[in-house]
């Protein structure tokens, strides 16, 4: 399943902000710290209710600072990573010594194991010249290879459509299209997080078989979650 984006820009795109940011949050796309830590939040509900070691694959891991909030808020994950940038691979291994990340497209070359739960949260913000059309499919690809990797679940971060001062060179997909593609082709036990900031919204997408986990989510069912407003908030189906 080789990617039909010629990625070489995004990782261009990628050196220049390093160059000026250097391990800044920055330097991987985000506003802020506080903002980064939102993110990350939303994608992780995908394992919040876990109480033993699992393992986590983060595809486009950046510098790792996925790692870092891990450390913090979750002590039974396992982390990995990966990215196709390698010069942020290699900051990330310089930053947390003994961290276990690769230089990666996982369409061209997926992982030889599986793991517990894969999660994306920004990868897929920057398209720069890429036509939505091309960019949407690329991003239908990735979804298909993490549900793949994935035995239990994926979250992924997006733009939402409902964002305000939209950016040309970014990605804004409509929440109801994500969640649909998932639940036709992945999964339909799935749902959005539309919480943080109407600009965000994260996916997250549970194996069918996992039925503890599901029943462990706070809230309204899965089912009774999967239609949202035009505030991109979730609307309870009636």
């Amino acid at each position: 399943m080789p990617s039909s984006i010629d990625l070489h820009n995004v990782i261009r795109y990628y050196d220049r902000l390093l160059d000026r940011n250097a391990g800044d949050t920055r330097a991987v796309g985000w506003s802020s710290p506080e903002s980064q830590e939102r993110k990350f939040l939303e994608v992780t509900q995908i394992f919040a209710h876990e109480r033993q070691p699992f393992t986590v694959y983060d595809v486009g891991c950046g510098l790792g600072h996925l790692h870092d909030f891990l450390k913090e808020t979750n002590r039974f994950a396992d982390y990995y990573g990966c990215d196709i940038n390698p010069r942020l691979v290699e900051m990330a291994r310089q930053r947390s010594p003994g961290i276990t990340l690769e230089c990666r497209d996982i369409l061209r070359t997926p992982p030889k194991h599986k793991y517990d739960y894969a999660v994306a949260c920004g990868t897929f913000n920057t398209c720069l010249k890429t036509s939505k059309s091309a960019w949407t499919a690329y991003v239908q690809n990735m979804l298909r290879m993490l549900y793949r990797i994935a035995r239990r679940g994926i979250a992924v971060d997006f733009l939402s459509s409902f964002a305000k001062g939209k950016v040309a060179t970014e990605y804004y997909p409509d929440p109801s299209e994500i969640l649909e593609f998932v639940q036709r082709r992945l999964s339909p036990l799935a749902e959005i997080s539309h919480s943080s900031s109407p600009g965000h919204f994260a996916v997250l997408a549970y194996r069918p078989l996992l039925r503890t986990s599901i029943s462990r989510l706070r809230g309204p069912s899965l089912k009774s979650r999967s239609t949202i407003d035009k505030r991109g908030t979730n609307e309870p189906k009636r």
